[in-house]
């Protein structure tokens, strides 16, 4: 771990001191040091998975991601063939 993403680390950890889970997660994103739009992608990735994982064809796990995470199939589309280059 770099020096910076120590320090980064601290300054996290000193903000959300003390709180439970969600109020932690509920000061990060007032911080802005959660990205929602990722978060939101990412839970979507898991979900199509678990949903394939336990035998549901590709495109229904992406309909019902669709219909759970109130957002078009298209998008959903998008997020699970579409991943961004790192």
């Amino acid at each position: 771990m770099t020096a910076r993403r120590k320090e980064l680390l601290r300054f996290l950890l000193s903000e959300t001191e003390g709180l439970g889970r969600v109020a932690a997660f509920e000061r990060l994103f007032e911080l802005g040091a959660v990205d929602a739009c990722a978060c939101g992608r990412a839970a979507i990735r898991a979900e199509v998975e678990r949903l394939v994982r336990r035998g549901t064809g590709r495109c229904e796990a992406m309909e019902a991601a669709a219909i759970r995470f109130g957002c078009s199939y298209s998008k959903v589309r998008n997020i699970i063939y579409y991943k961004p280059k790192n």
